[in-house]
């Protein structure tokens, strides 16, 4: 409709310059000269209207195309007081910015809450182009590799080398498990891989979850199921064996005065060795008793506690140790409080302490430091740390296993007790060391 009366009001100026010209043509016949000079003024002004009124339409149109292929659709035009044409006209280009408009604000609503989705779950996203350009990392993927900027796969070499060899690698629909150190920590990944195209754009989708929890959790069950079956099968065995020996020796004992000479070198043989036998299933019975610790740690009774009140308590409970070590153990910052188990916790900090102080023996200056920190995310860190000379990193990956101990004395059960109980807390203890600096766990509650 629109266009129709543009083409009514530019035919109509024709046929006015058109009549007019022929006026001029008649004066400038006649000798009207000075008519003539009057309506060839006319003639211009009437073909410079003409001009503005075709360039004025062309603008009004080609600005609207531009602010659509600008994706602006802020501009609104006026709808009144410029001629029945441009009124349609302006009506129409702001129905179509108000449909746009439309389109751009739900786009950009389900922008955003697909932004927000992904950032709001706890599997670590990241995504790739074909030149390894990230083009998506999560909240959850920047908390996990400890880097708030990732600007490719490169960057990640400098986070661990075999990650960014397995993104690289990793194929669609193929999951892969790896192990990698990050600021000392341990984590075992689960690396989920999908790929797809977006207006011919290749891009990989790569999922990571840290399952060292999931499989600590299953190992210690493993351990416990196992330890169960052997604790049945050598008490059963043992027992009697133990039993028996301490009856026969108690009888050799009570017929000692009725053996002749001759007998007295046999009998005391006999003796010694069932007192041998006594003694050492005896030992065996202990040690399997020691090990089913490990799987009849009772429920915690959970209570707010104050660190302080745990901490001192230990202190107390270990200041011989301390003082024969030469142990300067130094406490800040622990006037927190959490929700534990009071005497489920004096064990772990007792068994942490215990390998602290094993570990800064040969030191000229022992020190342990027992302080806490808080993440921004509002957990609790509490860190136990030592100057002795550090772990291997072979053995680090070791340290939590049941039975595993680099002492002599050691039953290899105190960590791994330890890392039950927090599990049991619902936290985890983490271990970071480097040979000849020292060793730092830091419990998160």
């Amino acid at each position: 409709m629109a266009f129709k009366n543009f083409r009514f009001q530019v035919a109509l100026r024709v046929i006015i310059l058109t009549a007019i010209l022929v006026v001029l043509s008649w004066c400038i016949v006649n000798d009207l000269y000075l008519r003539a000079v009057y309506v060839g003024i006319a003639a211009i002004i009437s073909v410079a209207e003409l001009i503005w009124y075709t360039d004025r339409f062309n603008r009004d149109i080609r600005g609207f195309l531009q602010s659509l292929l600008q994706r602006d659709f802020t501009t609104h035009y006026e709808q009144t007081g410029r001629g029945k044409t441009y009124d349609e006209l302006y009506e129409t280009f702001n129905n179509i910015s108000d449909v746009f408009k439309k389109i751009s604000a739900e786009k950009e609503i389900q922008h955003k809450y697909l932004e927000m989705l992904v950032e709001h779950v706890r599997v670590s996203i990241l995504s790739i182009d074909a030149d390894e350009k990230v083009h998506l990392a999560n909240q959850a993927l920047r908390d996990l590799l400890r880097r708030n900027i990732l600007s490719n796969v490169s960057s990640l070499e400098a986070v661990d080398a075999t990650l960014a060899k397995t993104i690289r690698e990793i194929h669609a629909g193929e999951t892969r498990l790896i192990k990698v150190s990050i600021d000392n920590e341990l984590l075992q990944l689960s690396i989920h891989a999908s790929e797809f195209k977006l207006d011919d754009r290749y891009f990989k989708l790569i999922s990571m979850q840290n399952i060292k929890n999931e499989l600590d959790i299953r190992e210690m069950e493993s351990w416990q199921k196992l330890i169960r079956v052997l604790s049945h099968e050598i008490m059963n065995s043992v027992s009697p064996i133990s039993s028996l020996g301490d009856t026969l020796h108690k009888l050799i004992k009570q017929n000692q005065v009725m053996l002749t000479e001759a007998n007295t070198s046999l009998y005391d043989s006999l003796d010694k060795g069932l007192e041998a036998i006594k003694l050492r299933s005896e030992g065996l019975v202990n040690f399997t008793q020691t090990y089913r610790k490990l799987t009849h740690i009772p429920i915690p009774s959970l209570k707010k506690v104050r660190l302080n009140d745990i901490l001192e308590r230990v202190q107390t409970l270990l200041a011989a140790r301390i003082t024969e070590g030469r142990v300067k153990l130094t406490i800040s910052n622990a006037s927190v409080e959490l929700v534990a188990d009071p005497e489920l916790m004096e064990h772990v900090f007792i068994n942490l302490l215990l390998n602290a102080f094993e570990a800064t023996k040969d030191q000229e200056e022992p020190k342990v430091h027992i302080y806490t920190t808080t993440t921004q995310k509002g957990q609790l860190n509490i860190h136990v740390a030592d100057n002795g000379q550090g772990i291997d990193k072979e053995i680090i990956e070791k340290i939590f296993i049941p039975f595993f101990t680099t002492r002599k004395n050691g039953s290899g059960i105190g960590l791994a007790l330890t890392k039950q109980i927090l599990h049991l807390h619902e936290a985890d203890i983490l271990l970071k060391s480097e040979v000849g600096k020292g060793t730092e766990f830091v419990i998160i509650i």
